[in-house]
């Protein structure tokens, strides 16, 4: 198994695609999260809990395609599953981070239904800039139009909801009781 290559430092300019001999790359896909940029349109708040699964099981299988099979484009179309493209036509709904330009991204499909990520590679590696779960790069009435990433509402954050509540309930519980014992102290002294 080859090592898996350990994150670069951070660099002040962003990652650029390298012009790069393709016919005999038998090199597999990698990826890297290192140029990820989160915005109003491209983020992973208000996703369902099984995206990151689906993700994580995209990149699984993708990481098994050889780069050559991918600029031939035997990914490229809509039936299949990755739908691994250029965006050459898109039209994001924000500015692209610096350095980036539309004709060097590319998308790779999560799913029909759960969007997709778009990056660049710079020889084997995809390098994702966004995470697309609302299709917004495509937004379309099928899938709801472009729309702002909605902040999530997580098990986490109903987990701390829930344990304020329990401790607003045991403070109240603490006082009746404080009240009762000293009623009670009271009625013996009595």
């Amino acid at each position: 198994m080859k090592k898996i290559p350990q994150a670069k430092a951070k660099k002040e300019t962003r990652i650029t695609p390298n012009n790069i001999a393709i016919e005999n790359k038998q090199e597999k896909v990698l990826f890297s999260f290192e140029a990820v940029e989160k915005n109003e349109y491209f983020n992973l708040d208000g996703t369902c809990q099984n995206w990151a699964a689906d993700l994580f099981d995209t990149m699984q299988k993708v990481s098994g395609i050889e780069l050559k099979d991918i600029y031939a484009g035997k990914y490229s179309g809509k039936t299949s599953p990755f739908r691994i493209h250029r965006h050459e036509d898109a039209k994001p709904p924000c500015k692209l981070p610096p350095n980036i330009l539309l004709e060097d991204m590319w998308q790779i499909r999560i799913s029909i239904s759960k969007g997709g990520i778009h990056g660049i590679f710079s020889d084997n590696i995809f390098y994702v800039i966004w995470f697309d779960p609302q299709h917004n790069l495509y937004p379309d009435k099928n899938h709801g139009g472009l729309k702002k990433v909605i902040p999530p509402s997580t098990c986490c954050k109903d987990r701390d909801i829930e344990l304020e509540q329990l401790k607003e309930k045991i403070d109240r519980l603490q006082q009746d009781c404080e009240f009762w014992e000293a009623y009670a102290q009271k009625k013996e002294e009595t």
